[in-house]
């Protein structure tokens, strides 16, 4: 540390601890031009109300809008054709309060006082609203300060806002999204109860845990835990982990110091680090966090947890007994129920000699014996001796050979995906020929997977068909907005997760977000989310055909079918120790 940085280090110590022990009154002075950008009273003004309870709408002003123009060469045409009203003297233009990308526009007549004109609306009188609404947009953009700096410059614009004005904006962003967010998830749990009593499920309800991490591999800084609503399909809690604070590490360096433990207690309450421990176990901390406060927040109880396989985390709740002897009970993702076959059979390829190469265990076989394990499942899971049956048939239709035929677990008649069974059903057995059996290497190796991924506790965990399809997607959009090839610190990925709960709750409606902010809403911006919504419902609704889902399957396949060739014909070219 410079001597100039430790020098200034020690003397804002020196302020904490004359300012803890009242030595030092407070001087009253009027706000600099800095200061006045970042009022945020209107934040928790707004988010009182919608903690009450009271659904704020969004209101559209029709006459507002922005437009980006050459201020010199527009206002020195129009000082060219106007004259004051008031003593027809010339007009002049100029600019003065400039704060970021805000300024106020004086006009100047020769006789007359001047008269200032703001570029944009003030938030309480006092903070441009174009500075916050620039900033809250490049979260959205995927760019921090450094972009609208770039931006602002390259564009010819002014600067923006300094970075510490920049920090306590995205405060004010943050407590916007987060009481956004909370009203969006109040209004998720009613609705996730409401159906759950139609349906007499009793008092309990069902939910979908997951977590995500900012940067792979178990060694990320900052987790995202959520629990979704099975029915509404709606987010209903969620919990940010950190075990980083920026702060922190900056004064660990003061560690010796006695101003350190005044600094260490007066930061307490706004570290940024609320996890201590493995990145791994980010998930099981905030997922027992949020079954803990369920009574307190919802006056609900969780007794059926969707989970994606991690034993550990499921674990954790039940050991934890947040509803004390009160049963919860686990079910089994179907999606990552399906990857565990892919996955043992990609394994077993890769530690088994012979296995690999034409006719064996190809890249496009594993994808195929993937997708009909799943499939049995999907369309059987209302029943655990359906789905082992189910199972069971699709590896005797693929083992099967024309001297030795094994459909007969396959469903019968004319419209059964078994091509054996429909030649039967269609009287065509006599030109019938199985088509590329499983050689018996091949049989052997993953007879013991099928056993082990039939068995009646891991089938009737998937009793009902249960997914965390929802959790997935809302990951994505997390991401989206904070990607995890940059670093984001925990206001950013804050701000990303509530604001992806909002989206994925009540569409691309962010504009409530704006609004609690104190950002007026104009048409264009009403009119883009209205067509962001109705684009995402089209694309929605179109992948959700058959026929979509058939193609991707198609072409999937087709991909493997393609590396698979490739590596037949040049063999491997990537793998530990090739070189040697």
């Amino acid at each position: 540390m410079s001597e100039r940085k430790r020098k200034f280090v020690d003397e804002k110590a020196g302020k904490f601890a004359k300012c803890r022990v009242g030595s030092i009154k407070k001087r009253h002075r009027p706000q600099n031009r800095f200061e006045i950008e970042q009022e945020c009273t209107s934040t928790s003004a707004s988010a009182k109300k919608l903690n009450a309870g009271n659904k704020i709408d969004n209101e559209v002003n029709a006459s507002f809008g922005y437009r980006v123009i050459n201020f010199l060469t527009v206002f020195s045409a129009i000082s060219g054709v106007v004259k004051c009203k008031k003593c027809d003297g010339d007009i002049t233009f100029a600019e003065s309060s400039i704060r970021g990308l805000g300024f106020t526009l004086v006009i100047k007549c020769d006789s007359c006082k001047p008269t200032s004109v703001h570029s944009s609306p003030l938030i309480n009188g006092k903070a441009y609203e174009i500075n916050r609404r620039i900033i809250f947009v490049s979260k959205l953009l995927v760019f921090g300060h450094a972009g609208i700096e770039k931006f602002c410059g390259l564009m010819d614009l002014p600067r923006p806002v300094f970075r510490s004005m920049y920090n306590k904006i995205l405060n004010n962003i943050h407590h916007a999204a987060e009481t956004v967010c909370n009203l969006s998830m109040k209004n998720a749990i009613e609705e996730e109860k409401r159906i759950n009593e139609e349906k007499e499920n009793g008092p309990g309800l069902t939910i979908s845990g997951d977590g995500t991490w900012q940067k792979r591999g178990f060694s990320s800084l900052f987790g995202v835990s959520t629990l979704i609503g099975h029915y509404s399909g709606k987010v209903i809690d969620l919990v940010v982990k950190s075990a980083y604070c920026k702060s922190c590490e900056s004064w660990k360096k003061l560690s010796l110091t006695p101003e350190y433990n005044i600094l260490k207690e007066t930061h307490e309450k706004k570290c940024s680090a609320n996890h201590e421990g493995s990145s791994g176990q980010m998930e099981v901390d905030a997922i027992r966090e949020m079954f803990a406060r369920s009574q307190e927040k919802y006056s609900v109880m969780y007794t059926n947890y969707i989970g994606d396989g991690d034993s550990k985390t499921y674990k954790g709740v039940v050991d934890f007994k947040p509803y004390g002897d009160e049963v919860i009970c686990k079910k089994e993702c179907i999606g990552h129920v399906q990857k565990r076959m892919g996955t043992r059979l990609r394994s077993i390829k890769k530690v088994s000699k012979g296995l690999g190469g034409k006719g064996k265990l190809t890249d496009k076989l594993i994808n195929e014996l993937t997708i009909y394990y799943g499939l049995a499942i999907r369309r059987n899971s209302h029943c655990k001796e359906a789905m082992k049956k189910a199972i069971w048939s699709t590896f005797l239709h693929k083992i099967s050979s024309d001297k030795n035929p094994q459909h007969q677990m396959c469903p019968s008649g004319a419209h059964s995906w078994c091509s054996w069974q429909v030649a039967k059903a269609t009287k065509t057995l006599k030109s019938y020929v199985d088509k590329n059996p499983l050689s018996q290497i091949v049989q052997d190796a993953i007879r013991p997977i099928y056993k082990d991924l039939s068995t009646d506790k891991l089938l009737q965990r998937c009793e009902g068909g249960f997914t965390q399809n929802n959790n997935e997607s809302l990951n994505s959009i997390i991401w989206t907005i904070a990607p995890k090839i940059m670093f984001s610190g925990r206001t950013t990925v804050n701000i990303a997760a509530f604001i992806a709960a909002n989206i994925f709750n009540d569409g691309y409606n962010i504009l409530k977000i704006m609004e609690v902010m104190g950002v007026v809403i104009g048409p264009e911006a009403q009119n883009y989310v209205e067509q962001h919504n109705r684009d995402r419902i089209r694309i929605a609704n179109r992948r959700s055909l058959e026929t979509s889902k058939e193609a991707r399957m198609t072409r999937k396949s087709a991909r493997f079918a393609v590396e698979d060739m490739y590596e037949e014909a040049e063999g491997i070219l990537y793998a530990a120790g090739i070189a040697d």
